[in-house]
């Protein structure tokens, strides 16, 4: 049954949901019409648009008059569009889940992720089972861990048929943004995701910021959903290699990861320059150039948005 965000339920702590939007407006009513299907009472939702032009705001309030709408005169990024949702349900919510808007859900999800959170004091961030949508049991993420020495972060049981070694709960380095319950006050207490980080490794820094606060991060695989795969940078190969490049510099300096400082010396020295030494060799200059400027942004300390790659 569709949850009702009029009846409240006082044995199930409130929930918030938070979608990011940007000029999806076919995939963001499939993603609301799924969460209209979550068996969890009192849903409060809300839509984090990012200056979207393609009729999603009309479409939001035309055909899901319950969403909340959080709208602005222009983008801000995903990580600042994350943000604002959960600002604004940060004291209204126990937990806040945070999601895209390329996601399908599955009914009992919410419930599972609560029943974690609450059993278990000490998880601050849990992350679900997520498959790739329309292609069986293909598995997308069964949460994320960052390697000691590359800093290179990766997912459990990608591209990998679902098996019962994905079907038991597992401590993360971090799970994606992609969809993570994380409960309000932590994510309170750590200012939420960091903004000027725009896109990518921001849900790896924001997990990290929560460990640091005592808590832990978890995968719940009862919990699951289906993800699409992000389109929002997928025409410019370049520009999402330097937001990567830059972030995942800023994240092994920052937090210190692994083997560090020799991980942050071989994702420099070594892992970059063989990367682009790779596109070079495919005549992929967008890419070099993507990395090239990355590692300058990082170096420059740089952050926020930056120009796409001509």
């Amino acid at each position: 049954m569709p949850a009702n965000p009029s009846t409240p339920n006082l044995d199930k702590p409130a929930v918030g949901i938070v979608i990011v939007n940007w000029n999806l407006k076919d995939s963001l009513r499939e993603t609301l019409e799924s969460f209209r299907k979550v068996n969890y009472p009192g849903l409060k939702i809300v839509v984090s648009d990012n200056a979207s032009t393609d009729g999603s705001i009309e479409m939001v309030r035309r055909e899901f008059p319950e969403v909340h709408l959080l709208t602005r005169d222009q983008g801000v990024g995903y990580a600042k569009g994350a943000s604002l949702g959960m600002e604004f349900l940060a004291d209204r919510t126990k937990y806040i889940f945070s999601t895209t808007n390329d996601v399908l859900v599955d009914s009992e999800m919410i419930n599972a992720l609560v029943d974690y959170a609450e059993a278990h004091s000490d998880a601050g961030v849990m992350g679900c089972k997520i498959f790739y949508h329309n292609r069986g049991d293909l598995l997308w993420s069964a949460g994320g861990r960052i390697h000691p020495l590359f800093a290179h972060s990766y997912h459990f049981g990608w591209n990998r048929l679902d098996a019962p070694c994905y079907d038991r709960v597992r401590e993360c380095d971090y799970v994606t943004g992609c969809g993570f319950l994380v409960r309000s006050d932590v994510a309170k207490n750590i200012n939420f995701f960091k903004d000027d980080l725009v896109f990518y490794s921001e849900d790896a820094d924001f997990c990290y910021r929560v460990r640091e606060q005592g808590f832990k991060v978890f995968y719940v695989p009862q919990a699951k959903m289906w993800h699409k795969t992000s389109t929002t940078l997928a025409k410019n190969r370049g520009t999402q290699l330097r937001y990567s490049t830059r972030n995942n510099l800023y994240v092994t300096q920052r937090h210190k990861i692994g083997y560090y400082p020799l991980s942050l010396w071989v994702n420099l020295c070594v892992v970059c320059p063989v990367k682009m030494l790779l596109f070079l060799l495919l005549l992929r200059w967008k890419n070099v150039s993507g990395i090239w400027r990355g590692i300058g942004d990082w170096r420059r300390k740089r952050y926020g948005w930056v120009k796409e790659e001509a």
